[in-house]
């Protein structure tokens, strides 16, 4: 009986049909390429990974990652409070204009002179022929203006 064997000297192989490393010879296990943008395979580079500092520790920016998100959600909160403020002081500001310039309508119809006029939301004071007066102001349902004028009690 004839078998051909590959391994000659009788150490055990690993299955594999191929002969092992001979003596002073070392295995090198295979070199994988670095990962590319499609091949998917996940070697090489992990994307997304920051590098880290020359002695293996990580970077500045790793170390304070939390910090610096932190940071930042900050940042936008505080933007977009200070948007919302000046859209709700715009809005504010011109309802104040628009009743503003309605009791001055309203008082120039009855043939009164409006020296000036100031209003907080449905109270205004208004200075009409050298007196001073206090404006009340009632927005109906169907929003027009109703004004109550009243000589100014006060200090």
């Amino acid at each position: 009986m004839s078998t051909d064997n590959p391994n000659p000297a009788g150490s055990s192989a690993s299955g594999s049909g191929e002969p092992g490393p001979g003596p002073g010879e070392t295995t090198v296990p295979p070199v994988f390429p670095a990962a590319g943008a499609a091949d998917g395979l996940g070697y090489g580079v992990m994307p997304g990974v920051i590098a880290s500092g020359p002695s293996g520790e990580p970077g500045w920016a790793q170390r304070n990652s939390g910090l610096l998100i932190a940071a930042m959600v900050a940042v936008v909160v505080v933007a977009i409070a200070i948007a919302g403020l000046i859209l709700w002081r715009g809005g504010i500001d011109e309802g104040n204009a628009a009743t503003e310039a309605a009791v001055t309508r309203a008082i120039a119809e009855q043939g009164g002179e409006v020296e000036t006029v100031e209003c907080d939301d449905d109270v205004c004071a208004a200075i009409i022929g050298g007196q001073a007066y206090t404006v009340l102001v009632q927005l109906d349902e169907d929003g027009e203006r109703h004004f109550g004028i009243g000589a100014y009690v006060g200090d």
